[in-house]
C-alpha cells in the first residue's frame, strides 16, 4: 500500500510540475490549441472510480481497487436509477459547431449466474435404501438492464474553463428473472421430491388441491421501462490540449411502465392424480411518472477529443 501511495504522489507531483516547467520555458500555448472545434469528436470516461480510489488510498481502506471504468450514464447517482441502468456505459460527442455538440450515452448490463446443487436420487434410493446416488438441481438468475440517451449541449465561453448546458432524451429498462431445474421429477409415487435448492427460494405459493408446488421460472422484479427528458449543467476545464476534466449535475422527468409479472410452477394435483404445470399472474401492468430531487445525478468525467484531419 505504501508503494502505491508513493507512485500516486509521484505522479501527482509530475503533473503539477509540468505546467510550472512550461511556464519557466515561456512556451505558453494559445488557448485555441486546447479547445475542440467543429468536426471534432470525443470519448468520455467517468473519473468517479479514480476519485474514489484516491480517497480510499489515504483513508486507510484495505479494499481499494479500480472499478467501473467507462462513460457514466445519466442519473447514476440515484439509487433508484442504479437498479434500472448499468453503472458503466460508453459516452461520446460530436462538435457540430465550436460551441454546440451532440452527445450519445449507451450502456448495457447483463448478469447470468447459475448455481448447481446435489440432491438425493429419490428413484435410486427407493430401489436401494443404501444408495448414495445423487442428482443435480440448478438455479439460474438473469439480470439485464440498459440505458440510452441522446442530447445536445451548448458551451459557454472561449477560455479553457467553459460552462455547459443542455438537455435531451433518455430511455432505460431493467428485468430480473429466475429459472429452476430439478433432477427428481414430481410423480404419483414421489409427490414431494428431494431438492438441493433452498425451499424458501424454490417453493411456489400454495394452490388448492396440490400436495406440493415448486417454481420453474419467475420474475423477481417487474420488467420496467423508463422514458423521459433530462437537463444538465456543468463545467469543463481543458487542462491539456484536447483533454478536459468535467463536472456535471443533471435532473430528469421520466415516465415508467411495467409489464405484468408472472411465474411458472408445477406440482402434484391430488384431485386429478397427475403432475400439472401452470402459469400464475402475480401483478398487473402499471405505470407512473417521476420528477423531483430524487432524480438528480452527478458525474465527474475525463474527455478526450479527436479529429481525423489533424
Amino acid at each position: 500500500m505504501r508503494i502505491a501511495r508513493y507512485i500516486i504522489l509521484s505522479g501527482l507531483a509530475v503533473l503539477t510540475a509540468f505546467p510550472l516547467q512550461a511556464k519557466e520555458k515561456k512556451e505558453k500555448r494559445p488557448t485555441e490549441e486546447y479547445l475542440p472545434k467543429a468536426g471534432d469528436f470525443a470519448v468520455s470516461i467517468s473519473a468517479n472510480p479514480l476519485t474514489r480510489y484516491l480517497g480510499n488510498l489515504f483513508n486507510g481502506s484495505s479494499a481499494n481497487h479500480f472499478t467501473q471504468v467507462g462513460g457514466q450514464p445519466y442519473l447514476s447517482g440515484s439509487e433508484h436509477w442504479n437498479i434500472l441502468q448499468p453503472l458503466v456505459s460508453v459516452s461520446g460527442k460530436y462538435m457540430v459547431t465550436d460551441h454546440f455538440a451532440t452527445r450519445v450515452n449507451m450502456g448495457w448490463m447483463y448478469d447470468h449466474d447459475k448455481d448447481n446443487f446435489y440432491a438425493i436420487d429419490d428413484a435410486a434410493l427407493l430401489a436401494n435404501p443404501f444408495s448414495r446416488q445423487k442428482v443435480e438441481d440448478s438455479y439460474i438468475y438473469n439480470n439485464a438492464g440498459g440505458s440510452f440517451s441522446v442530447a445536445g449541449e451548448y458551451r459557454i465561453g472561449n477560455r479553457r474553463v467553459q460552462g455547459i448546458v443542455g438537455g435531451g432524451l433518455l430511455y432505460a429498462f431493467s428485468t430480473q428473472r429466475e429459472k429452476f431445474s430439478y433432477g427428481n421429477a414430481i410423480t404419483e409415487l414421489n409427490q414431494n421430491p428431494s431438492t438441493g435448492i433452498d425451499p424458501n427460494l424454490s417453493t411456489a405459493p400454495a394452490q388448492p388441491g396440490f400436495v406440493s408446488q415448486r417454481y420453474l421460472s419467475r420474475y423477481s422484479g417487474s420488467p420496467t421501462h423508463y422514458f423521459g427528458l433530462v437537463a444538465f449543467i456543468g463545467v469543463e476545464w481543458f487542462f491539456a490540449p484536447w483533454v478536459s476534466l468535467g463536472g456535471e449535475v443533471n435532473i430528469a422527468a421520466a415516465w415508467n411502465w411495467t409489464k405484468a409479472r408472472y411465474y411458472e410452477a408445477e406440482g402434484f394435483n391430488s384431485i386429478s392424480g397427475t403432475t400439472e404445470r401452470w402459469t400464475e399472474l402475480e401483478s398487473p401492468r402499471s405505470s407512473g411518472f417521476d420528477f423531483g430531487t430524487g432524480n438528480i445525478g452527478a458525474n465527474i468525467s475525463i474527455t478526450f477529443y479527436f479529429n481525423r484531419n489533424k
